[in-house]
């Protein structure tokens, strides 16, 4: 299948999206005949994009939790004095500044064109950009979407009259840039601002938004910003292999979150996260939750067999539905009912292991 087709699939509402480790690498006359698009990931993993119309329904009945992408939002980040790292920089004998690190955002994009990211000399910092929604320019290697623009690319564009018609990559959103920044941020003296590593290179990726029919299947408002498991796996091979090419020692830092999984480490992204981990020259950097305040999660031990707990879900007005996961440690088995405010209750539904 060539390139531009699975183009087109990867970023089409009619094809649907799975995570599956590789347990043979599929053939291209296999995708072809099955109609489908394979984009392999990191650590024995691979993306792949299916036509509806030939599959079953998104739904847990037909697949297995892990092979849906989850959604993750946008997370925000504290001021660099809480985190420590302003006394880690000034610390005399250590000069920690990030040169020879690469550093790799995954998010919004970047404002290529701020100071921030450049050199005294006026030439970017940045050794790449990977835009998965701009779908006209070249082909990152081994992946088939998006628009890839490199470090010689970014030069050429701070060098033009109108930049952003040679690298036309943008973060409208400024989250990105927000967290590039504080990451690896120039000094600006007017503002007594400074980012963790300023001499770090960096590289970037702008993911795409999620498909609808996933939100949908989670019932997030169409409105609301998130992103792909898949698109955020792809993300992190795309810049590993960057600063592999560079033979450089790797920072992946992701400010992304998600209320849905069970928080304890066995998502495929958590997976992959302490793969890369446990790979000497990469670290991971992942932003702690901001979400407290909103009440998201419930927990109890249950001491017997008979015992039962009530928990009390308020919707918001207008709601029309949400998504709400039970976790439970192996091998206990748990029933849930539902009362509604007025009093129908559904009865106990009994939850089966898988």
């Amino acid at each position: 299948m060539d390139r531009e087709t699975c183009r087109r699939m990867i970023m089409s509402e009619d094809f649907i999206d799975f995570i599956a480790p590789i347990y043979r690498e599929i053939t291209s006359e296999e995708a072809e005949r099955a109609r489908a698009c394979v984009q392999s990931m990191d650590f024995g993993f691979q993306a792949i994009y299916v036509d509806k119309t030939l599959t079953d329904p998104v739904s847990l009945e037909y697949y297995r939790y892990n092979s849906i992408p989850n959604c993750y939002q946008l997370m925000d980040l504290e001021a660099m004095d809480e985190a420590g790292i302003s006394v880690v920089q000034s610390y005399p004998t250590l000069n920690l500044q990030g040169n020879g690190v690469m550093v790799g955002i995954l998010d919004t994009g970047i404002d290529y064109r701020n100071p921030l990211f450049q050199n005294i000399d006026g030439s970017t910092r940045i050794a790449g950009i990977w835009d998965q929604t701009i779908q006209d320019g070249p082909f990152p290697e081994g992946l088939d979407y998006g628009s890839e623009y490199t470090e010689e690319m970014i030069n050429e564009a701070l060098r033009s009259q109108n930049p952003l018609e040679v690298v036309p990559s943008m973060d409208t959103d400024g989250h990105g840039t927000f967290i590039a920044s504080v990451a690896a941020g120039n000094a600006d003296l007017e503002h007594r601002f400074i980012g963790a590593a300023p001499e770090a290179t960096l590289a970037v990726v702008k993911l795409k938004p999620a498909k609808a029919y996933l939100k949908d299947f989670y019932v997030i408002r169409q409105d609301a910003k998130c992103f792909q498991e898949n698109d955020i796996m792809l993300a992190m091979k795309y810049i590993n292999d960057l600063a592999r090419k560079r033979n450089m020692p790797l920072v992946l830092c992701i400010a992304l979150g998600t209320n849905l999984g069970g928080h304890n480490g066995t998502s495929l992204l958590s997976n992959m996260l302490d793969a890369y981990s446990s790979v000497l020259n990469r670290s991971v950097v992942i932003s702690a939750g901001n979400g407290a305040v909103h009440r998201h999660h419930f927990s109890r031990q249950l001491g017997s067999m008979d015992e039962t707990v009530d928990a009390e879900i308020r919707v918001g007005e207008g709601v029309e539905g949400f998504v709400a996961e039970l976790w439970t440690t192996v091998p206990n088995v748990m029933t849930v009912a539902f009362t509604s405010p007025s009093g129908e209750r559904t009865g106990y539904i009994t939850l089966k292991q898988g």
